[in-house]
């Protein structure tokens, strides 16, 4: 029973104070990209030499994460639009 009681006290705290989660996790996102970012913007060349020299594992990961991104913004904008194919425009190029 305490074993089962200490896997559910982090869900427990989570439910009572559901923005203290929110705010750690984008503070801990947030310094890490800030990181990044600072890195790049002082040091081009190195970032640009690290992307030069990604294995062909990341670049198979970067491209299925857009592939879903893309995907998932196709989707919204279908269901979005109720429609599969985009805004009905003037079938007779309008009236003059």
């Amino acid at each position: 029973m305490q074993t089962v009681q200490s896997y559910l006290q982090p869900v427990q705290n989570a439910l009572r104070n559901p923005s203290s989660l929110v705010n750690q996790s984008a503070q801990r996102m947030g310094s890490a990209v800030e990181n990044t970012a600072q890195q790049a913007v002082q040091q081009p060349e190195s970032f640009m030499t690290q992307l030069r020299n990604m294995d062909s594992g990341a670049m198979i990961t970067v491209g299925v994460v857009a592939a879903e991104a893309i995907g998932f913004f196709s989707i919204g904008e279908m269901i979005g639009r109720f429609k599969i194919i985009g805004y009905r425009g003037d079938a007779h190029g309008g009236e003059h």
